[in-house]
């Protein structure tokens, strides 16, 4: 393995209709230990609770004020604040009103074929199957979504 240099404007761009993700380092690049993307978010939006069968998720908030919840609690992380939703563990997060940016580390490494699968369905005009989607990553979905909790 070698080290990897990521210049802040450089990744793989996945753009939403409502959000943006921008894969900095995947698999390839880490020997499958490590995944790391930048999300952009409207006010509102966010990831609905989900657990990872497989992956540890940390998240660190960049810009914005984001609700997170893990497990049963809830917490307001403010920018520089991070979470960390260990594998098995349901987690989920709102962002505030002003939207946000968040980085999100996966280990091990593999979320990043998530993030493309759904953007190549966006791209394509197909209604996205998130929980299909996400069983396919061995993620579960768990409802209601965070705000309507």
């Amino acid at each position: 393995m070698e080290p990897k240099i990521v210049p802040v404007t450089t990744g793989e761009v996945l753009e939403f209709s409502d959000w943006a993700a921008v894969i900095k380092i995947a698999a390839d690049a880490t020997d499958g230990t490590l995944t790391v993307i930048v999300t952009r978010h409207d006010p509102g939006e966010g990831a609905s609770p989900h657990i990872h069968s497989r992956e540890s998720e940390t998240f660190v908030v960049m810009d914005g004020r984001v609700t997170f919840q893990v497990g049963d609690a809830r917490y307001e992380v403010e920018p520089g604040g991070m979470v960390f939703g260990p594998p098995g563990m349901a987690h989920g997060f709102e962002v505030g009103p002003d939207g946000g940016r968040l980085l999100h580390l996966f280990v091990p490494s593999g979320m990043e074929g998530y993030f493309r699968e759904m953007h190549a369905a966006e791209a394509a005009g197909i209604r996205v199957d998130f929980v299909k989607i996400r069983q396919q990553y061995g993620m579960e979905t768990m409802n209601p979504p965070l705000g309507q909790q």
